[in-house]
């Protein structure tokens, strides 16, 4: 399966839920761009569910994702299918994954610089 990803403001993010003891997972949702924006709800699960701590409502994220799909079969014997948009990775809209350690600004070498005596 190609990748998937969608671009989007955040606007809600939940508490993180122990759902058994070996398995947890956290929701967010982003709303797309665009005429008709649509609110979209992913999840993050086991050691990702931290990742969404770096965002904050409001901001345009990057969302890559997997679309998982799961039958069930409920006590009257019929078959019903989730599909659930599981996030691997999470970035800044246009940016990178983790914004919180800037690029140095470096400044163009001038002829000051190569006019400098050298200690060796």
């Amino acid at each position: 399966m190609s990748e998937l990803k969608l671009t989007g403001r955040l606007l809600v993010i939940k508490d993180k839920q122990q759902v058994t003891d070996t398995f947890a997972k956290r929701e967010f949702v982003i709303e797309t761009e665009g005429e008709y924006p649509q609110p979209i709800k992913f999840e993050l699960t086991q050691a990702k569910c931290e990742d969404i701590d770096k965002y904050q409502v409001g901001q345009t994220i990057d969302v890559h994702f997997n679309c998982r799909g799961r039958k069930w079969t409920n006590k009257q014997g019929k078959d019903v299918y989730f599909v659930s948009l599981n996030a691997w990775r999470l970035e800044s809209a246009g940016g990178t994954e983790d914004d919180s350690f800037p690029q140095a600004q470096c400044e163009p070498p001038t002829e000051e610089t190569f006019d400098a005596e050298l200690p060796f």
